[in-house]
């Protein structure tokens, strides 16, 4: 009798179940690379959206509330609605007010961002004398840095 070559029902069968468990493992790993890319892409655009939200706050002229307030909005960014809500607080420092701002990806999402920004009050301008040129300083009193003047006599 001749010796048969080639692989029998079993060899076969085992093979294309380690191909399976191979294919498996490999499927996974690239839906989590995925996932985690779209986690990132999320988190990066939610803190350009609170960066944007930070600045805008930041320049806007009137001064942050004393007490403890919140405020909310909607921005558009790369298609998508995000959602941003700030909340003022006092710090120790009485010249100084906290911003802590989150960023939502739509209304109930989960938080991607958080950001915190300081912003001090600022300082009341110095009185000018109406009879001053244009473009004086005023003189500050009591300065021993502040230049001398010498009144002329007439």
């Amino acid at each position: 009798m001749k010796a048969q070559t080639g692989f029998t029902l079993l060899e076969v069968l085992i093979t294309l179940a380690e191909l399976a468990i191979a294919m498996g493992a490999i499927i996974s790993a690239a839906t989590q690379s995925i996932n985690t890319v779209a986690t990132l892409r999320d988190q990066t655009f939610a803190s350009w959206v609170a960066l944007n939200q930070v600045h805008a706050l930041l320049l806007e002229s009137k001064p942050w509330p004393e007490t403890a307030e919140a405020r909310s909005g909607k921005a558009e960014l790369a298609n998508r609605v995000w959602r941003w809500e700030a909340r003022f607080s006092k710090t120790e420092d009485p010249d100084l007010r906290r911003l802590d701002l989150s960023v939502r990806a739509g209304e109930n999402g989960p938080e991607l961002v958080r950001r915190v920004a300081f912003r001090g009050k600022k300082p009341e301008p110095p009185a000018t004398d109406p009879n001053a040129p244009a473009g004086a300083t005023p003189a500050v009193k009591n300065n021993p840095s502040a230049p001398k003047t010498q009144k002329s006599s007439p």
